[in-house]
């Protein structure tokens, strides 16, 4: 029975690595014809080098840089208070109240900083949707102007796993294992891009 366990996930395995060959051999089959014109495009590079998304990334680390200050700002008042109140004679009406406001202070801090983390993540999402919506933009605009027939998205992800269904799931996100530096039109997605960018600064 311990076997069965053992052999599942590398049968598993097995049959990702056999799906993946599978999907391999398709793409030559198409890309014989003639005049048949394939890119390759690695995302995360576009991501890394696209100056959008710096300026975009640094508004986000501003934004949340405001949010930390001011929770740390609430979060000082509230140990000057306690702090005072620990001074305050027990039982005494001015303890009390400042009792009674530490409670409110303390609510208020955790309602801030639950609207804080909602913004900045609802900000992440639409920064992303906004620039992975016109990496693809670009790809389509240089896939009609060049007469490219396909161009594959390419992953290299980090295959360093302790568990086995992480690195099957890796290994099955993987779409191109091998390509010639001649179909890779990475760096012209990103001028492209950086250009564009460029001109609508320019227009601010």
């Amino acid at each position: 029975m311990k076997s069965l366990f053992i052999r599942t996930p590398i049968m598993c395995l097995v049959f990702v690595l056999l799906a993946s060959v599978t999907t391999l051999n398709v793409i030559p089959v198409n890309a014989e014809a003639e005049g048949f014109k394939i890119g390759i495009v690695d995302i995360s590079g576009v991501f890394e080098k696209y100056e959008k998304r710096k300026d975009l990334d640094q508004g986000l680390k501003d934004l949340e840089k405001g949010f930390q200050d001011e929770i740390n700002t609430k979060r000082k008042e509230m140990i000057d208070l306690d702090e005072e109140t620990q001074l305050l004679d027990l039982g005494s009406e001015t303890r009390s109240k400042n009792e009674d406001m530490l409670e409110r202070k303390n609510v208020e801090l955790e309602g801030y900083a639950k609207f804080a983390e909602r913004q900045l993540l609802k900000r992440y999402k639409t920064f992303f949707e906004q620039i992975y919506s016109e990496v693809v933009k670009m790809v389509e605009e240089i896939g009609e102007e060049e007469s490219y027939d396909l161009i594959i998205k390419k992953e290299e992800p980090e295959l360093k796993s302790g568990q086995i269904s992480d690195l099957q799931f890796k290994i099955g996100i993987r779409t191109v294992l091998y390509h010639s530096k001649s179909v890779d039109i990475t760096a012209s997605i990103i001028e492209h891009l950086n250009s564009k960018y460029s001109k609508e600064k320019e227009k601010k």
